[in-house]
């Protein structure tokens, strides 16, 4: 999967209406309306995608960017 085919399913599963596009160096929390339930949508997406379980509270105690989550659900 490539980092435009990744922002491009967030996108669905943050399922939030004020964002049409990820980018890549913008941290979720800044993203319009995001919370807990836009949370779940990427943890879901992880989960799905990549067979691979990553925690909520990461991705807002490290304020984790779309690159980072990539890079880390990526890694060998």
């Amino acid at each position: 999967m490539t980092l435009a085919e990744f922002l491009d399913g967030l996108v669905v599963a943050l399922d939030l209406p004020e964002v049409k596009e990820l980018d890549p160096a913008v941290p979720f929390i800044q993203l319009p309306d995001y919370d807990s339930l836009a949370t779940l949508g990427v943890m879901t997406f992880a989960e799905i995608e990549f067979d691979k379980q990553i925690d909520g509270q990461w991705i807002w105690d490290n304020q984790i960017t779309p690159q980072q989550l990539f890079d880390h659900l990526t890694q060998a």
